[in-house]
């Protein structure tokens, strides 16, 4: 499999690289914080109880050819991961643009709000599928998380700029994603960042018990990665 080159985001202190073993239970908490805790903007413990996912899931994410599980590391200013190649042509890039408002930099702001070097405070997957009856190749987009602490300030637009790079290099075509009904702030989100409503709308992707509204299902959106 094909991993995009480490990318430094956030003047230099967060480097994104493929998940490995080791990170499978350090990715469950962040999950769980950003999915279901309560000091975030992409919450959804008004909506959905219980857990978001679990080391046997992420594990098998990890292990699964077909898809490119990346991990959002903070690290010391200046350095990056062991096992980035300071060579590799990687895309440089410094978030200029929040998430969910205005941008928020600085080495020194996100050490006092929680971030320790070291720390995953990031992730998303994509999951490659065969190409369709058209001869168009789709990957989802999942497991997309930021730590409340680390959220708007970009980190998210970075994730997904590495995932959509990658794809793209592997000739995908389409990125698709599963957005949960009633967030309209991540709808537009995603809708910022390339993304178009298809008027298609499937059940809810995980245990239906956990749901606090009944019935609540997920729109499907999707993002050309070239001009088709």
């Amino acid at each position: 499999m094909t991993v995009p080159n480490p990318v430094t985001t956030l003047t230099s202190t967060i480097a994104i690289r493929p998940a490995r073993e080791d990170d499978v239970e350090h990715i469950v908490a962040l999950a769980q914080a950003a999915y279901r805790g309560t000091g975030g903007w992409t919450t959804e413990a008004h909506l959905v109880t219980g857990t978001r996912t679990d080391s046997t899931e992420v594990r098998d994410m990890v292990a699964d050819p077909a898809v490119t599980l990346l991990v959002a590391v903070r690290t010391p200013s200046g350095t990056a991961p062991s096992d980035a190649d300071p060579g590799a042509e990687g895309e440089q890039s410094t978030a200029r643009e929040g998430e969910h408002g205005t941008a928020r930099e600085g080495t020194a702001e996100g050490a006092e709000e929680g971030i320790h070097e070291d720390e995953i405070v990031g992730c998303c997957y994509t999951r490659r599928e065969p190409a369709d009856a058209d001869g168009l190749v789709r990957a989802e987009l999942g497991l997309f998380a930021v730590h409340p602490s680390a959220q708007s300030r970009g980190l998210g637009r970075s994730l997904l700029t590495a995932q959509s790079d990658h794809l793209q290099r592997d000739g995908v075509d389409v990125l698709m994603i599963r957005v949960l009904q009633s967030r309209p702030e991540l709808h537009a989100w995603y809708e910022r960042h390339g993304f178009v409503r298809t008027g298609v709308a499937v059940p809810f992707a995980g245990d239906p018990a956990g749901l606090q509204i009944a019935g609540l299902g997920m729109d499907v959106m999707e993002r050309p990665l070239h001009e088709l």
